[in-house]
C-alpha cells in the first residue's frame, strides 16, 4: 500500500512513518500540500493522511484540490490534526471528509483507519476504528446505503 504522509512537522513525520514502514506500506512524504500534489501525480497513492494548518497549501485547500481531480477524487482522504477545538471541526465537516484523527492517538488506531478507509466500501465494517483504535461492530451506521456517502467526523 503506498501512503501519502502530508504534515510541516518533520518530527511527527519521522515517527508516523517509521510506524506505517512497520506494516510494509510505502510512505511518500511531504512538507505541505503544493508538494503533495507533485507526488499524487508521480506516484500511485492508495491514501493520503495530511495535517490541516500548514504552510504553502493547508490541508483544507489540498483536499479541495484533490477532490477536484478526476484521477485523484477517489483517494481516500485521513485528516490528522493536533487541535480538535470547534474551529478546526468546523473548519472540515462541510468538506467529503473520509475521516479525522487526532495527534497523540496511538499507531494502532493510526493504522486501523488507514486499513479502514482502504478496505473497499461494500466490505467495511459497519463503523470505523473507536477511540481505542478497535472496530466496533455493535451499532450501525448512519451512512450506510448512502452511496458515496464519507465517513463522519468521530
Amino acid at each position: 500500500m503506498n501512503i501519502l504522509l502530508v504534515d510541516d512537522e518533520s518530527s511527527y513525520r519521522m515517527l508516523v512513518k517509521h510506524g506505517l514502514e512497520e506494516e510494509h506500506w510505502t510512505v511518500f512524504e511531504a512538507e505541505n500540500g503544493a508538494i503533495a500534489i507533485d507526488i499524487l501525480h508521480d506516484e500511485p497513492i492508495d491514501i493520503i493522511v495530511s495535517d490541516i494548518f500548514m504552510p504553502v497549501m493547508d490541508g483544507i485547500k489540498f483536499h479541495k484540490t484533490v477532490r477536484s481531480n478526476k484521477k485523484f477524487e477517489n483517494i481516500p482522504f485521513l485528516f490528522v490534526s493536533a487541535f480538535d477545538d470547534d474551529y478546526t471541526v468546523g473548519a472540515v465537516q462541510n468538506i467529503l471528509l473520509d475521516g479525522f484523527v487526532r495527534k497523540g492517538k496511538p499507531m494502532p488506531f493510526l493504522k486501523e483507519w488507514i486499513r479502514y478507509l482502504t478496505t473497499p466500501e461494500l466490505k467495511r465494517p459497519l463503523t470505523p476504528p473507536s477511540s481505542e483504535g478497535k472496530i466496533k461492530l455493535d451499532r450501525p451506521s448512519q451512512d450506510r446505503g448512502k452511496g458515496n456517502a464519507r465517513t463522519p467526523i468521530l
